[in-house]
């Protein structure tokens, strides 16, 4: 009897209900016999590691940088950058999604990854209340493709959510400081810093001189970073650039930057970052040691590179 429904549950798929009624045994039975044929050695399971991420590599990448989790995700290094970096954020929208409680304020930057992330998440049966998006950036001024702006990914998160959106009316970065003064007057924008201060979830990714030159990074900068005389950069976030160590550095456009700044980032109670281009490894180190970020999600290429 024991072999019979050991047969049906693990190789004929049967649920505990099915079989009781086919062999006639009282359902809660069937949970017992089960724990008896585990217990007996009858039925014997193992975990496949070698098709799930490095655990081990996990725990010390956490353990190293402090971290409240990491997910390495497997993907095949014979792929493009981009490709790599998309199926990391596939892995991400759902760790997103696991991560959101009611009331939750999140923000979000603008992107190729961040759009990946939010048109992965699948919503199917969740429903969460009173839920706000809001954009931790300006806009990039008709630089790159409208996908890509804050507040179309956004609006197409809080759709997603159920949710509402807040959106923000300025470029990412204005003409002069001069300017960036006046906004900051408006009721527009000290409703947008209020926001700011309520975000539980930030949901960015990093930028990086290092990738392609062809890559929307460059084309968002484009002139703008020519004017970077700095050779200290390692990367950016949120259009704050920030040498090996973190530390933001001064740029000529340092003030008239209309966005959150990576102290206020570091206050937000959970960041999430995802890479999979193994281009960003020095960006990443540099912002994994500033503590911006809490959980991260990287592809296995990446992650042991970071060990490294």
């Amino acid at each position: 009897m024991l072999i019979k429904i050991a047969q049906l549950y693990y190789e004929e798929n049967k649920t505990q209900s099915e079989i009781a009624k086919i062999v006639h045994i009282h359902r809660s039975s069937i949970s017992r016999m089960l724990k008896t044929i585990r217990e007996l050695g009858l039925v014997s399971i193992s975990i496949n590691y070698d098709l799930l991420p490095n655990i081990a590599l996990e725990e010390k990448i956490c353990s190293q940088f402090n971290l409240k989790q990491v997910i390495v995700v497997p993907v095949n290094p014979n792929l493009d950058n981009d490709t790599k970096n998309q199926i990391v954020c596939n892995v991400t929208s759902s760790v997103l999604l696991k991560n959101i409680h009611d009331n939750d304020v999140i923000g979000i930057s603008w992107g190729r990854s961040i759009n990946y992330i939010v048109d992965s998440l699948k919503n199917d049966n969740n429903t969460f209340d009173n839920i706000t998006i809001v954009p931790m950036i300006g806009g990039p001024s008709g630089k790159i493709e409208t996908k890509y702006h804050v507040n179309n990914i956004a609006y197409k998160l809080s759709n997603k959510l159920k949710s509402k959106s807040i959106l923000i009316d300025y470029p990412a970065i204005v003409d002069t400081s001069k300017l960036k003064a006046e906004i900051e007057k408006t009721q527009h924008m000290k409703e947008l810093k209020d926001w700011w201060n309520k975000i539980t979830i930030a949901l960015f990714s990093i930028g990086c001189p290092a990738i392609s030159k062809s890559s929307i990074w460059y084309g968002f900068y484009g002139e703008l970073f020519q004017t970077i005389t700095n050779k200290k950069i390692v990367g950016d976030i949120l259009s704050r650039f920030y040498d090996k160590n973190g530390a933001e550095l001064d740029t000529p456009f340092s003030n008239q930057i209309i966005g959150v700044t990576l102290d206020k980032l570091k206050q937000i109670p959970l960041k999430i970052c995802a890479s999979g281009d193994p281009e960003k490894l020095n960006s990443l180190v540099a912002a994994l040691n500033a503590n911006y970020i809490d959980i991260l999600v990287i592809s296995d290429e990446l992650a042991n590179q970071l060990i490294d």
